[in-house]
């Protein structure tokens, strides 16, 4: 179980002492005594956004304690200004990434400084997490109302500050930084891996289980911190065993091979000789890609998540960012380990360090998942809920002679069964509709349309929610903070006789989550245009056979572009029972949606499309929504090892 911890009396006292030695930025005008002449104060603030890496291009909104916006974007380097001349601190500032990889980011700035020089103020995960400090929920999001942002004072965000820097204290030694007065606001810095932005790369913010924010060292993930105004002080997070920028040469090195293609052993020594991910040698392909396809990728710098032991060696779970230009940015996740002796690279840099894979020989994926379900029709149980859980991909095509596989591991009762589907549309396996005690032989199938295994769900209404018996569903709902953070979960896979094919063991690179952490996602919303009404309701203007459907949405929260950038949008059609057909049909929408907008965005999902593009079936429209039938529309998408889905139902 992951540790958590609340602050007590003595992180006050002890920030207390820290206001008194140092303004952390604060008014330093004269005292009594002085000129009645008004200090002059700044007019405008600035600094650097990252996250480990600097944010190029980030949407950057500054929110004073009237309500009021000012907008800027970030440079190449991640800097940014914003004049805030007549404007009212406090001031809360957002970053978002243009990529849509990170998390939003936070920082506030409690008083303008005197003078005329901008006020620095950085917005990276550490001053998130001090934001997170100065709310009840751990939620930064929440400072943008203008009367809990009018609260925060000086003195609160010293307290913060000194509470963080306590926590830190081995990780700021490591890096050379003295802790006494380190603020990670006002204290301008390179994003370069070095120093403070070391510190960056050291911790990670991720989802507490129900909501808010947790802080985490990849050197032990298994002690978490819990931010909010009641974080205590007393806790140290721990160093980890390697430099922060010691992956950093396998950006310029994966980016190479991309463009060779050869993002597989023949990429020395960036990926090792005994590399397999996902079944495949080639780190492309085991992620559901081709090597031409990333051949005008351009990789980031790593983020490690986690460091462990595994056979004896050192290893870590990392994150490699990468963009193709024009097309779409990413993440993939996979193994590193430490190589017996560094090698010396042609500019002298070593590398003590390469990817590994998880050695799986099946393509296999399991990541936390969290889900809003909305309902138009008014059957007793269709109850709008969040769901949460795990989201389990086995793609079909890249596992012929897989027919089921069974998953057992943290937050699951006993094993849960995955098999084929007899939907048309569908590419990869899905939750069994009844519990099984063992592999599923040919020809069974799965009449359910979903690999989200659910633990955890909560209504939004006043109803319960009950759900029914099935393969899909925990027999309880669970307390996800009892699963530990980057758990391993076991899974086993069978050909179409039920015998044994192969075991693998896969990570979960998402921190697991229960259903109340619905009510703090930023999600998307289905613009219920005429179109989508017509298509959601029975005897509406689109509720016959549709080949294609149009979709719009919006991810403004607030004014802000705050919500999961949606990838994948996917429509679910059940027939009618006067169809004559039990087969559901899906479509998914191709390539990235139209930006029509600020905030909004449109795309056309075609039917018998699967997630990877590929028609599977000619002439299978979806079908029409008559008497017995349903269809689904789901916005998907991801972020920090997490899948989002926002599902909008109609169930005749």
């Amino acid at each position: 179980m992951r540790r958590s911890f609340t602050r007590t009396g003595m992180a006050a006292a002890a920030a207390f002492a820290f206001i008194q030695l140092s303004g952390c930025g604060g008014d330093s005008g004269s005292g009594a005594g002085s000129s009645s002449t008004p200090a002059v104060t700044a007019t405008a603030v600035g600094g650097t956004v990252a996250s480990g890496s600097a944010l190029a291009g980030a949407g950057i909104t500054l929110i004073d304690a009237t309500g009021t916006q000012a907008t800027a974007t970030a440079d190449a380097q991640g800097a940014y200004s914003i004049s805030v001349k007549g404007m009212t601190a406090p001031f809360l500032i957002v970053a978002t990434d243009a990529n849509g990889i990170s998390a939003p980011l936070y920082s506030v700035l409690a008083k303008l400084p005197t003078g005329t020089a901008p006020a620095v103020v950085n917005v990276t995960s550490l001053t998130t997490a001090i934001t997170a400090m100065l709310t009840a929920s751990g939620n930064p999001n929440d400072l943008a109302v203008s009367t809990a942002l009018a609260k925060v004072t000086l003195p609160s965000v010293q307290i913060a500050t000194i509470t963080l820097d306590t926590m830190l204290a081995s990780i700021l030694a490591q890096n050379g930084i003295q802790m006494s007065g380190f603020d990670p606001i006002g204290n301008a810095f390179t994003p370069n891996h070095t120093g403070a932005d070391a510190v960056i790369d050291t911790v990670s913010l991720v989802s507490a289980a129900n909501g808010g924010l947790l802080l985490v060292s990849n050197a032990a993930p298994g002690t978490t911190v819990g931010l909010n105004s009641k974080t205590v002080q007393g806790v140290t997070l721990a160093a980890p065993p390697a430099a922060a920028n010691y992956l950093e040469p396998l950006a310029t090195l994966l980016t190479n091979c991309a463009a060779s293609g050869t993002l597989n052993a023949a990429c020395s020594p960036a990926i090792d000789s005994t590399f397999l991910d996902n079944g495949s040698t080639d780190l492309a392909v085991g992620h559901g890609s081709t090597d031409a396809d990333f051949a005008s990728a351009i990789f980031g710098s790593p983020k490690t998540l986690a460091f462990f032991t595994k056979n004896g060696k050192q290893q870590a779970l990392v994150q490699l960012p990468f963009t193709i230009p024009g097309v779409s940015s990413g993440v993939l996740y996979t193994i590193a380990q430490q190589l017996a002796a560094p090698v010396t690279l042609a500019n002298g840099t070593q590398l003590g360090w390469d990817l590994v894979g998880n050695q799986s020989q099946f393509a296999a994926s399991i990541m936390s998942q969290i889900q809003r379900r909305t309902f138009l029709d008014s059957r007793p149980n269709d109850i709008n809920r969040y769901e949460s859980g795990l989201a389990i991909s086995i793609p079909t095509a890249s596992n012929p002679t897989v027919y089921s596989a069974s998953v057992s591991g943290p937050g699951l009762n006993g094993s849960i069964w995955l098999t084929r589907r007899n939907a048309l549309g569908s590419s990869s396996l899905g939750l069994s509709d009844l519990a099984l005690s063992g592999p599923p032989v040919s020809p069974a199938t799965t009449s359910s349309n979903t690999s989200l295994y659910r633990w955890s769900w909560q209504s939004l209404t006043s109803s319960t929610f009950t759900p029914a018996a099935s393969g899909y569903y925990s027999t309880t709902s669970i307390d996800a903070s009892t699963v530990p953070l980057y758990s391993s979960y076991t899974v086993t896979f069978y050909d179409s006789t039920g015998a044994q094919l192969g075991q693998s063991s896969i990570m979960n690179p998402g921190s697991p989550l229960s259903a109340a952490a619905g009510s703090t996602v930023p999600w998307p919303s289905l613009l219920m245009d005429t179109g989508t009404i017509g298509f959601l309701t029975p005897n509406g203007s689109l509720a016959g056979e549709q080949y294609a459907m149009s979709l719009t949405w919006s991810s403004l929260i607030n004014s802000q572009n705050l919500a999961y950038p949606v990838t994948s949008v996917q429509i679910q059609a059940y027939p009618g029972t006067a169809s004559g057909s039990t087969t559901e049909v899906d479509g998914f929408s191709v390539g990235a949606p139209n930006n029509t907008t600020f905030g909004q965005y449109q795309t056309t999902v075609h039917s018998g499309v699967n997630a990877q593009g590929v028609t599977t079936c000619t002439n299978c429209p979806f079908p029409a929504l008559t008497a017995g039938g349903s269809r689904l529309v789901q916005l998907g998408g991801g972020r920090n090892g997490t899948s989002f889905f926002d599902i909008t139902k109609y169930n005749d």
